[in-house]
């Protein structure tokens, strides 16, 4: 009984000194935890004195700083910012409990976080590009350098400058939206485009050069253009335009190139000189087209100019010899008809003789016909004779040696010009168009005015008359050789063809205005 209440007392003993024990280390976690409360409040306390401090020193800074500026938390909450910041956020009309940063994106959360672990590892950012939403809903673009703020190396703030670069944003997008469509155009074009750098380096091709000189981008880009595509005799032309180039100089010329197939092509090329900034020239700009079918066409046109040349003249030969072979023996049966009509012109009976007159008229007709040919096909560039004719004087001229009846007068309207043509193919001219009007006059009393407008590049004559007129449904044909409307012996109906011939060698055009029985008006025009 004795050993068991010593085992008790023992025992109370332990949980005696148990109990004191906890209450002595509670006490003195207590004492830990209370100094540690103090110390975190006055931690807490020196943080908003600092920020109030810092607040007092930035105030002015705040009042002149142009560009937004924020301090914030480390967490993206504001603590300060100046007017500027305010007007690009529209901050006072948020919600204050709302963090700083409002994003167009989701994703952009991510991207701020990243870069926020940057910022605190490396104490400062710069460049920082970012889309916002305003607290008025308004998307911007802004430019961000940021700063961490340091206490005892502690960070325990930022500061940040902004701009706002929307505008710039959106003109750049605007500047490569351009960009694209214009490289688009450029690219499809008919036109080969190549840009070189002052070493002759291809920096740029479209697809048209591609196509036209058969080497793909990848073949043509850092090589010298002008050692890869002309041929050798070539080669030292594109060395001199590049020189040029470098002088400022832009110009067109033609080379002759290889393809990369081997097929020999004719290139025209413009080229221009390319600047940077500065205005400093940094290498050229060429653009390349292909005239190879062009040349060809060519040259098979000036072989046929050529040969067109020899037939005109062989035609114009032969025409004067077959004037001559047929004149000849027209003016010996001419001969021999009259010779046989004195001969017997007691014997022969009235019909007879009539019947020789008509084989007289109707062989001057062909004499005539075939002088007027000569002269049709007399008429060409190879034979004019240009000289200032005084085109007033040369109708007066006219006037006395053509066959004029009494009841038609032919006068001069207006005062005409001195006009740079051929004199004698002028006065063909004139002198077709008055005949035409005396031969197809048939009134009592008939009237030829010959007037003439001055216009800006030219000067347009008219030769008007009162006589039968011509049916508007035939204004064309007239203008034909061998068209003729009248069944008169002396109209070959090569007159007007000549009159409009020699309008088209002096660059001109040639009308009609007429009514029936109420006279034309034969309107052409002259260069002045």
């Amino acid at each position: 009984m004795v050993d068991e209440i010593q085992i008790l007392k023992r025992a109370l003993e332990r949980e005696r000194f148990s109990r004191k024990a906890a209450e002595e280390i509670l006490e003195e976690k207590s004492a830990e935890l209370y100094e540690a409360k103090r110390k975190l409040e006055e931690s807490h306390n020196e943080l908003l004195k600092l920020y109030g401090n810092a607040s007092s020193q930035l105030q002015g800074v705040f009042e002149n700083i142009v560009d937004p500026y924020v301090i914030m938390d480390l967490w993206g909450n504001p603590l300060k910012m100046n007017d500027a910041a305010i007007d690009l956020l529209d901050y006072e009309e948020a919600n204050k409990k709302d963090s700083l940063l409002q994003f167009v994106n989701p994703e952009d959360l991510e991207i701020v976080t990243a870069a926020f672990k940057t910022l605190i590892t490396k104490g400062s950012l710069t460049g920082f590009k970012l889309q916002l939403v305003t607290a008025k809903r308004l998307k911007k673009y802004v430019h961000i350098n940021c700063s961490i703020i340091y206490e005892d190396g502690v960070a325990v703030a930022a500061q940040g400058v902004l701009r706002d670069i929307t505008e710039e944003i959106n003109y750049q997008k605007r500047i490569e939206g351009e960009r694209e469509k214009y490289m688009n155009i450029i690219n499809n074009m008919n036109l080969g485009l190549l840009e070189v750098n002052i070493k002759d380096e291809v920096l740029f091709v479209n697809q048209r050069f591609c196509k036209i000189s058969g080497y793909s981008k990848e073949e043509l880009l850092g090589k010298q253009a002008g050692e890869l595509i002309p041929l050798s005799n070539d080669k030292e032309t594109i060395k001199q335009e590049n020189a040029n180039r470098l002088l400022g100089e832009s110009n067109s010329y033609e080379i002759k190139v290889l393809t990369k197939s081997g097929e020999l092509r004719n290139w025209l090329i413009s080229g221009a000189p390319n600047y940077n900034l500065k205005g400093e020239v940094i290498g050229s700009i060429g653009i390349h087209l292909d005239i190879t079918d062009f040349r060809l066409l060519q040259s098979e046109k000036e072989k046929l100019l050529i040969e067109l040349e020899k037939s005109n003249e062989e035609l114009n030969e032969y025409a004067h010899i077959v004037s001559h072979d047929l004149k000849s023996p027209l003016r010996s049966i001419n001969a021999l008809i009259s010779w046989i009509k004195e001969d017997n012109k007691d014997s022969f009976d009235h019909s007879t003789i009539k019947n020789f007159d008509l084989i007289e008229a109707t062989l001057e007709k062909m004499e005539q016909l075939i002088s007027n040919l000569l002269d049709y096909s007399s008429i060409g560039e190879n034979n004019i004779e240009r000289e200032m004719v005084d085109t007033n004087q040369l109708i007066k001229d006219l006037k006395k040696v053509l066959y004029v009846p009494k009841h038609i007068t032919v006068h001069i309207k207006d005062t005409l010009p001195t006009v740079y043509a051929d004199r004698i193919k002028l006065q063909q001219l004139f002198q077709n168009l008055i005949s035409n009007a005396v031969k197809f006059n048939n009134k009592n009393k008939g009237v030829i005015e010959i007037g003439c407008e001055e216009q800006k590049e030219r000067y347009q004559f008219s030769v008007s008359d009162n006589g039968i007129g011509i049916d508007p449904k035939y204004h064309e044909k007239i203008f034909k050789i061998f068209q003729s409307l009248s069944d008169d012996k002396e109209s070959s109906g090569i007159g007007l063809s000549i009159v409009k011939k020699v309008v088209d060698l002096h660059s001109g055009k040639i009308w009609l205005e007429s009514e029936l029985d109420k006279g034309s008006t034969f309107y052409f025009t002259m260069k002045k």
